[in-house]
């Protein structure tokens, strides 16, 4: 009994909402759901009551002006004319073809068993390989490089902060040096085969303890963390993979429904 009366008050509310009367406009009123829809056409998530006061009075004056253009356009029987009803019908066929869709996809079904069979048969899909998420300052010789090292053994504070001044100072590498070495999270094959051991060797928040040659110069590596490789469990992707399924099952679906019609169909191409 409690229930129903609640769903009763829930209800009596909305259709309160629904019928206040905002302005009236040269005898037509604005009301709630006039302005829910303006909302909507701007792709706004808040509802017109979650607005401050400010933005509610921009938004109502926006629905008024639209209505004020609305009767301008009506006395001057703009609805009449035959581009406006050409234009109505267009976008009626339009609306009636994505209710079709909406209908053949929503109606397209996928069960739990083929979700949770495609996920056994796609495992590597959702497989996450190890990575490390490093910095490095390139420099043009070891003894920069040595030097470089020299400094952040020197510090006692944060070295990290320490490594992306002098990243920011002394890297020849063109991102590096705006934006203290960082490279990113990365793993294995996404950098030189060489640069990749070395990161590995070394722990998160701590450096190289010497240069790394490579072809692009002497590197200073700094590791900020490491991910474990891991598996992405069935309920994280579970919607992923029947949106997928269901759209390739939908178009397929389409695609027939497309060919049986016309093969019922008389059509004839004037050229």
């Amino acid at each position: 009994m409690k229930f129903l009366t609640t769903l009763l008050i829930v209800f009596c509310l909305h259709a309160s909402l629904q019928a206040k009367t905002f302005a009236i406009v040269n005898g037509e009123e604005i009301n709630a759901q006039e302005v829910d829809f303006f909302m909507r056409s701007l792709d706004k998530e808040e509802t017109y009551e979650q607005l401050s006061t400010e933005e509610k009075n921009l938004i109502l004056h926006q629905v008024i002006e639209k209505k004020l253009l609305i009767q301008e356009a009506k006395k001057e029987k703009l609805q009449e004319s035959k581009a406006f009803q050409k234009t109505l019908d267009d976008l009626k066929n339009n609306l009636l073809v994505e209710f079709w869709m909406k209908k053949q996809f929503d109606s397209t079904p996928v069960t739990k068993q083929e979700i949770e069979h495609y996920y056994q048969q796609h495992i590597d899909e959702f497989k996450q390989s190890f990575q490390i998420k490093a910095r490095h300052i390139v420099v043009e010789t070891s003894t920069e490089a040595d030097a470089i090292i020299d400094e952040l053994n020197a510090t006692k504070t944060d070295i990290q902060k320490k490594f992306i001044d002098l990243a920011n100072e002394k890297s020849l590498e063109p991102t590096a040096n705006t934006r203290g070495g960082d490279l990113g999270w990365f793993k294995q094959g996404d950098m030189l085969e060489e640069f990749w051991q070395e990161a590995m060797n070394i722990k998160p928040n701590h450096y190289s303890k010497k240069p790394l040659q490579t072809p692009f110069g002497y590197h200073v590596l700094f590791v900020d963390g490491k991910k474990p490789s891991f598996t992405i469990k069935l309920e994280q992707v579970y919607d992923t993979i029947k949106n997928k399924l269901q759209m390739e099952r939908f178009q397929q679906r389409v695609d027939e429904t497309i060919k049986n019609i016309k093969k019922n169909s008389q059509i004839t191409v004037i050229k």
